[in-house]
């Protein structure tokens, strides 16, 4: 009987959390999770301690542990909360997306949470640091965008924060300085920006802190690095500077730091002062490349500690220091600084503890060394070292051997025992002679072999083809002559994937049984003097990518065997022929041609380039095409030059303006037709005459004694067209009025879609408007409500008439950026908009001049401001916040420390503090959309 209600009891609320998570799953393909999460198999108090991933304390959750599972869910958080005594929360490295949970506060014992390496989104909530009791957070390798909150200070009790690989930008708040039990803090791989705050000098329990990869700027602290207690520091991959001009970086330095990077930053000057030891502490490692370092290199004298040195790619000078070289006092074991200016010669190395040595790109010269102590990687190429290389029988045991770009001469010694165990080896660019050396063909674990740009002339040594280690072989550019062949036999397919032998002297067939190179990749035959046909078999080279048979005597047709994968191909200068395979169309015409004149094409080549045989089957039509473009465009460049003389000999024709008597005046009436009524308007020809401005000035000014310009500033409701025309269209109807009334002289309209009889001009009411030294202004409605400003010319002054029609041309073709037409978008009058938007616009333009609230800084403190662009652009964005913030630009606002400030202060001291919710309309915040979308509007 009592087995019943046990069976019937409902799931706990830990069980049903379990249950919600498990149904986001799309995927498991472990089946970790999807076979063992099942409510059959929950104990009989209630907690399914046999589910995978499930551990129990007193009959409760604590821990829920995911991880490296490859699971692909879509999933909320959130629902973890319900496990009121979980501890631990692990998921790592899966494929979970979801958004970070806003009610992280329920999580109420919440001691270990990792999500890291996943695909978690969205904005961390401002009240984010609120769980007393977490100890470790990891977000790592996520999607989270936005600011950190100031809220993370809540976390009193955090010892591991790791928000790495993820977009968070802004700056790193300084209330992380505050979480003092904090041991572990890496923010490296964001987009943070500004400068590193200052109180992590004094966090007393740190050890690691990593900011690389960010956009930081500002300063080098450098009391930073001699009061913290970290022993690893990495701010590399930022835009630091150097402390003080002429100061000494790493003056002094923490003895608790072991590594310090500040590579790929902007760091300048010497390095240290005097290179005395205790100024590199406790160094382990120290990565200091591409900066902009100058100077000589200090002694490095007594320096027990430091294991890795890397001060390449910048423009350290001199000598390099004989101690970095020897084993007396350091243990260095990676040495680097290539890519700077050293000279002079190395003797030998003798240092027992070196193994990886890298001195490239500088401009070191003499002998090569006659010692390279224990080192294993050994790069000293692009410098000027000379003689032969006799002395590589002394040296170690290398695995690694760069010489190329030197000044060696001579040939490859035969004996190089020591070169068993060597991987990659490097000697092109250089003078060496004679054969190569049987004993190449011996190495065991060779991978990459270049002898390229040498002399080396001699047979091809078969034997290479049967490394079974070998991946690269660059013989380009060399003397190599005789027949090439392949081994008759091979036990195992070859890891060849590079196999350059192009420009030596090579001749006779080309061998075929490519069987064994089934890796190959690039093949490169170009410039020797093989000859037959190309021998390759269907299967074979299956994965070739690029193939350059250039400059030999192959005949025949095409292989049609090569595969689809070749991204590069080139057989010009042979002698093959033949139809094209259809997969080797793709290419250009340069990759066949010249030369190769019987191959032949079933479709035309991608370029149409000429030189090829193919453009010699039709000449005749070839040359109909030619003759009939030329004569085309022959003809266009005449009939240009035609209309061009016919317009000038037109306009240089025109004849003065006739005065109309007054008979005419009853004789004649023209209609003209305004576009943007569809309706004609008769203007009698006595009146009006019009001409466009391209008559001459003498045309355009009459001798009347009195003229008038008309601007239209209002058009008609009913009118599509702006009230400034095109800034590119500088044609300004001019009428000649003869009215027997008041007017006479000329009429300057600056927009032709707007016509008038001069009678209607005579009668309408006018209102003064100015004074200046050419007229009077009027302001005048017309019968149908148009709108216009009138300029009178003042009697008397009839010499300054040209002025004046110069003036009024002006006129019309100012145009501002901001201003556009009325196609259904809004204008930005002067500074701003408020003069327009409430009645008190008048009376806030006589109180500060119209820009209270609008105006750019740069014009507030000028004492001669002028309107710019930038200006314009800065109103309006003032103009975005008022609407978004629902207040006036012109109000003044309180913050929290009761200081009155404007409104774009307001606005930046809410956001910089992280309240950047605050700044929005509560009428908008409804209206919102996702957080992300109110982040991208804030921002």
């Amino acid at each position: 009987m009592l087995i019943v209600p046990a069976m019937c009891q409902l799931p706990s609320q830990d069980i049903l959390a379990l249950l919600e998570f498990k149904m986001g799953i799309k995927h498991d393909p472990t089946g970790f999770v999807f076979d063992s999460w099942n409510e059959e198999s929950i104990d009989l108090n209630g907690c399914p301690s046999s589910w995978n991933g499930i551990l129990c304390i007193n009959g409760s959750i604590s821990d829920v542990v995911l991880d490296n599972l490859s699971l692909s869910a879509n999933i909320d958080l959130g629902v973890f909360s319900n496990l009121t005594k979980l501890v631990k929360l692990s998921m790592s490295n899966n494929s979970i997306s979801g958004k970070f949970p806003r009610n992280l506060g329920d999580f109420k014992r919440l001691e270990f949470l990792d999500i890291s390496d996943n695909l978690f989104f969205s904005f961390l909530p401002p009240e984010f640091g609120v769980v007393k009791s977490l100890k470790d957070l990891s977000l790592a390798g996520n999607n989270f965008s936005g600011y950190i909150p100031d809220s993370i200070s809540g976390f009193t009790s955090l010892r591991s924060l790791d928000f790495s690989r993820n977009s968070f930008s802004g700056i790193i708040p300084s209330s992380l300085t505050k979480l003092t039990n904090l041991v572990y803090l890496n923010l490296s791989a964001n987009g943070f920006t500004k400068k590193i705050p200052r109180g992590f000098r004094y966090m007393a329990n740190l050890e690691v802190l990593d900011f690389h990869g960010n956009m930081l700027e500002g300063r080098l602290d450098a009391e930073l690095l001699l009061l913290t207690t970290a022993t690893h520091v990495d701010f590399s991959g930022n835009s630091i500077t150097s402390t003080r001009h002429g100061q000494k970086l790493l003056s002094e330095i923490s003895d608790t730091i072991k590594y310090l990077n500040l590579s790929h930053n902007r760091l300048t000057g010497s390095l240290v002062n005097g290179g005395k030891a205790q100024m590199f502490g406790s160094l382990v490692v120290l990565d200091l490349s591409h900066n902009q370092f100058s100077g000589e290199l200090p002694g490095f004298n007594f320096i027990y500690d430091l294991q890795v040195l890397i001060l390449s790619n910048n423009q350290f000078s001199g000598f390099i220091p004989n101690n970095l070289l020897k084993g007396d006092s350091l243990v260095l074991t990676v040495l680097d600084l290539s890519c700077n200016n050293l000279t002079g010669s190395i003797s030998m190395i003798t240092s027992t503890s070196l193994q990886i040595l890298n001195l490239s790109s500088n401009g070191l010269s003499g002998e090569l060394p006659l010692l390279t102590g224990s080192c294993t990687v050994l790069d000293l190429s692009k410098n000027k070292f000379e003689g032969n290389l006799t002395r590589l029988v002394k040296w170690g045991n290398i695995q690694f051997l760069d010489l190329s770009q030197n000044r060696i001469t001579g040939s490859i010694p035969e004996p190089m025992p020591q070169f068993l165990h060597i991987s990659y080896l490097n000697l092109s660019h250089n003078s060496l002679n004679s054969s190569i050396p049987r004993v190449i063909t011996q190495f065991p674990r060779l991978t990459v072999l270049d002898l390229g740009f040498n002399q080396l002339d001699g047979l091809f040594p078969t034997a290479l083809m049967s490394l079974l280690t070998l991946q690269e072989l660059h013989l380009q550019n060399n003397k190599l002559v005789g027949n090439l062949l392949f081994p008759s036999s091979y036990s195992n397919e070859s890891k060849i994937r590079v196999l350059d032998l192009s420009h030596n002297l090579f001749s006779g067939n080309f061998p075929g049984g490519f069987g064994f190179l089934t890796r190959l990749q690039v093949l490169s035959l170009a410039g020797n003097s093989f000859s037959g046909s190309l021998p390759f078999s269907k299967g074979e080279i299956t994965s070739l990518v690029s193939l350059d048979i250039s400059g030999n005597h192959f005949v025949g047709q095409l292989s049609k065997n090569l595969p689809d994968t070749l991204q590069s191909f080139n057989a010009s200068y042979n002698d093959l022929s033949g139809v094209v395979p259809k997969n080797l169309r793709k290419f250009p015409r340069s990759s066949f041609f010249p030369g190769n004149s019987g191959l032949e094409f079933s479709n035309p080549l991608p370029e149409q380039n000429s030189g090829g045989p193919s453009s010699k089957k039709k000449p005749i039509k070839t040359i109909v095409k030619v003759l009939v473009i030329v004569s085309c465009v022959f003809a266009l460049v005449i009939l240009v030059f035609l209309a061009i003389f016919i317009h000038y000999m037109h306009i240089s024709n025109q004849p003065l303006t006739q005065e109309v008597t007054s008979k005419e005046v009853h004789h004649h009436q023209t209609i003209i037709h305004n576009p943007s009524s569809g309706s004609g308007m008769a203007i009698s020809g006595g009146d009006i005459v019009t001409k466009r401005i391209g008559s001459s000035s003498s045309e355009m000014i009459s001798t009347e004694k009195t003229g008038c310009a008309l601007t239209s500033f209002s058009p008609s409701k009913n009118s599509r067209f702006s009230y400034s025309p095109d800034s590119r269209d500088s044609n300004l109807s001019r009428l000649d009025l003869r009215s027997p009334d008041r007017l006479g002289g000329e009429l300057y309209f600056l927009d032709d879609t707007i016509l008038f009889l001069a009678e209607e001009l005579s009668r309408a009411p006018a209102e003064v408007l100015g004074r200046s030294s050419h007229g009077t202004s009027y302001k005048t409605t017309l019968d149908n409500g148009l709108l216009l400003t009138v300029k009178w010319l003042r009697e008397g002054i009839a010499k300054q008439q040209k002025d004046f029609a110069k003036e009024v041309k002006k006129f019309a073709n100012i145009r501002h950026p901001n201003v556009v037409g009325l196609h259904l978008n809004a204008r930005v009058a002067d500074y701003c908009l408020h003069r327009l938007m409430t009645q008190a616009g008048t009376i806030e333009q006589i109180f500060d001049a119209g820009v209270r609230g609008y105006r750019a800084p740069e014009l507030a403190t000028s004492k001669r401001p002028l309107p710019s662009f930038k200006a314009d652009v800065y109103a309006f964005g003032v103009i975005l916040l008022e609407l978004l913030t629902g207040k006036c630009a012109g109000d003044v606002v309180s913050d929290e420390d009761g200081r009155r400030v404007g409104l774009t202060d307001w606005v930046r001291l809410r956001i910089a503090k992280g309240h950047w919710l605050d700044c929005f309309d509560v009428v908008l915040i409804p209206e919102m959309g996702t957080e992300r979308g109110m982040h991208e509007v804030e921002t």
